[in-house]
């Protein structure tokens, strides 16, 4: 994870905020990714707990400044469905992160239900490779 924390931060220099679930693996995993930054805030989200509806998730993300790069850090399916919610508005799943991957979501406007852009989806072991 390490490795994978080192091309987050050359693919996202700037990001200003970790919201990670409750759970230990999840705010360790959170841990891992701050140590790459320098003044990057991790925040305890319940929202992102296994088994808690995408709504609560977005919910939080309008309250969020437009111009802060957030990174969310939780579980499978809860990820996927939100990822897959967040794209095309449907939380069927079609988005699934393996163990350490990431993906660059953006919204041109309010985040909102199907209006999100999938920049780019990585596995660890590819952005390990970006890292080194």
């Amino acid at each position: 994870m390490r490795k994978a924390a080192h091309g987050l931060h050359t693919l996202l220099p700037g990001l200003t905020q970790i919201a990670t679930s409750p759970l230990l693996r999840a705010r360790q995993t959170a841990e891992i990714v701050a140590a790459d930054y320098t003044d990057v805030e991790v925040v305890n989200l319940p929202a992102l707990s296994p088994g808690t509806a995408p709504r609560a998730v977005l919910d939080w993300l309008r309250t969020q400044p437009p111009e802060a790069l957030l990174a969310l850090v939780g579980h499978e399916p809860d990820l996927g469905q939100l990822a897959s919610w967040l794209l095309a508005g449907k939380p069927s799943g079609f988005v699934q992160f393996k163990k350490g991957a990431a993906a660059l979501i953006e919204f041109a406007g309010a985040p909102a239900a199907g209006k999100g852009t999938l920049t780019w989806l990585l596995t660890a072991a590819q952005l390990a490779e970006i890292g080194d």
